[in-house]
C-alpha cells in the first residue's frame, strides 16, 4: 500500500486537515503544537477503521487516495453523531452516513462501492443493510473487489508500544509450531510478514528468532552495528502464571556480559530495536510511520537508522516527524513537508513548492526552514 493524499475533518475535535500528499519518504516539520502528530494519529484512526475499529470522533469526514498491487483507489467516508438511542445500546460513537470506494483506471472511475442513508450497492448491485458503526472495507472484506483494498490497510504500521508494556499470551510460545518450506524460504518468510504485520513488535522478534534465524541475525547485526556494546540480543517467555507467558526482549552487553532485561534497558537502545524489527519485517508495500523520530535517541544511533531507512526505500513508504537538527539534515531535503496551523486548520507544504528552500544552496537549506518556522502563524 501506498498513501497518496488525504484530507481529514472532525468538527467535534475541532480538527481540519487540508489535503496532505505523500511520496515514498516523508519528513513532517514544524513549530511543536501546529499538527504534525494530529496527521499521524488521524492517519492511524483511518486505517484502524478499515481494519475493524470503531469511529473514535463524532462528525468526522475524510478523503484518502492510495494505491495497492498497481491500482489507485479513494476512498470518502461520513460518519455524524449517534443518536441517544442507538449510543445506548452500541456504545459508539458515530455511524457512518456516507462512504464511496473508487478504483481509477485510466481517466474513469469505477464506482466499487456506494452507501448512503438510503441503501447501499457493490459494483451496481443493491446490499442489505450495513451496519451502520463499522466500514464496508470490514464488513465486505472477502468480496473479490473489496479484499485487496482491506489487505492494503492492514500494512499501516504505527507502532506505539511503551517499554514499560510487557506482552502476554495465554499459550506457550515455545510449543509454536510452522509449517516451513526450505526451498520456499522466501515464500514463507513472506507469508509470514503478510500475517504478523499488525502483531505487537515483540512477537515479530520472537517469532523470525524461532522460525526465521537469518533474518533475526540480520537485524542482531545491524543492531550491534549501531550499538558495538551490545554482544547479543534475543526475545525470551517469562512463565508469569499456568496460563500467562510474557515476552520481553534482552540485550547482552559485551563488557559486562549480564543479560539485559526489557525495562532495564536505555529507551534510545529499546526504540532502536522495536524500529529495526518492525522494518525488517513488514511485507513489501508497507507504510511505517514514525512520530518523533528521534524520540529518546543518542545521536551515536541516529547516522546508522537514518541510513537505514533511506536503504529500505523504495520498497516501503515512510512518514515520519521530527525536529532533530541531524535527521532533517541527513534526509533529502526534498522529501521535507513544513506543517503550519492557522486558525485551527493544519496545512501540509512540500519544501520543493516553497520557494526560498528550493532556491538556498545544500547548506542554507536547513537555515532557511528554521526561519520559517519562526514565522508560521499558529495560532489555535
Amino acid at each position: 500500500m501506498k498513501i497518496n493524499n488525504f484530507s481529514f475533518s472532525s468538527n467535534s475535535q475541532s480538527i481540519h486537515i487540508e489535503k496532505v500528499f505523500f511520496d515514498g519518504l516523508n519528513l513532517l516539520v514544524g513549530a511543536s503544537g501546529v499538527g504534525k502528530t494530529r496527521i499521524l494519529r488521524s492517519l492511524d484512526q483511518i486505517c484502524g477503521v478499515a481494519k475493524g475499529s470503531s469511529i473514535d470522533f463524532e462528525d468526522v469526514e475524510w478523503t484518502i487516495n492510495f494505491s495497492h498491487f498497481g491500482k489507485d483507489y479513494r476512498w470518502d467516508l461520513k460518519a455524524s453523531s449517534l443518536n441517544d438511542e442507538t449510543f445506548l445500546s452500541t456504545h459508539e460513537h458515530s455511524e457512518i452516513s456516507h462512504e464511496k470506494l473508487i478504483e481509477f483506471r485510466g481517466n474513469h472511475e469505477i464506482e466499487i462501492l456506494h452507501r448512503s442513508d438510503t441503501g447501499s450497492k457493490l459494483n451496481g448491485t443493491d446490499l442489505p443493510k450495513l451496519k451502520r458503526t463499522e466500514s464496508a472495507i470490514t464488513l465486505l472484506a472477502e468480496e473479490d473487489s473489496i479484499e485487496p483494498i482491506a489487505e492494503g490497510f492492514k500494512r499501516f504500521i504505527f507502532n506505539q508500544m511503551p517499554q514499560r508494556i510487557v506482552i502476554s499470551t495465554g499459550l506457550d510460545p515455545s510449543n509454536l509450531s510452522m509449517s516451513l518450506n526450505n526451498p520456499n524460504y522466501h515464500i514463507d518468510l513472506q507469508k509470514f510478514k503478510e500475517a504478523s504485520v499488525n502483531f505487537p513488535t515483540v512477537f515479530k522478534g520472537y517469532y523470525l528468532q524461532k522460525f526465521f534465524s537469518q533474518v533475526f541475525e540480520e537485524i542482531k547485526e545491524t543492531y550491534i552495528n549501531i550499538f558495538p556494546s551490545v554482544k547479543n540480543i534475543r526475545v525470551t517467555v517469562d512463565r508469569e502464571s499456568a496460563n500467562e507467558y510474557n515476552l520481553l526482549f534482552e540485550l547482552e552487553e559485551d563488557i559486562l556480559g549480564d543479560w539485559i532485561s526489557q525495562q532495564q534497558i536505555s529507551s534510545g537502545m529499546y526504540q532502536t530495536l522495536t524500529y529495526l524489527i518492525d522494518i525488517f519485517s513488514a511485507p513489501d508495500g508497507s507504510v511505517i510511520v514514525i512520530d518523533e523520530f528521534e524520540n529518546s535517541l543518542g545521536i551515536n544511533c541516529m547516522p546508522q537508522l537514518t541510513d537505514f531507512i533511506l536503504d529500505k526505500l523504495p520498497d516501503l513508504q515512510f512518514i515520519l516527524t521530527s525536529h532533530h537538527p541531524y535527521i532533517i539534515n541527513n534526509i533529502p531535503w526534498k522529501t521535507w513537508q513544513l506543517v503550519s496551523r492557522t486558525n485551527g486548520i493544519i496545512i501540509s507544504r512540500k519544501a520543493i513548492d516553497i520557494p526560498t528552500l528550493d532556491t538556498a544552496s545544500s547548506l542554507d537549506k536547513f537555515t532557511q526552514l528554521i526561519n520559517l518556522l519562526k514565522y508560521e502563524d499558529t495560532t489555535a
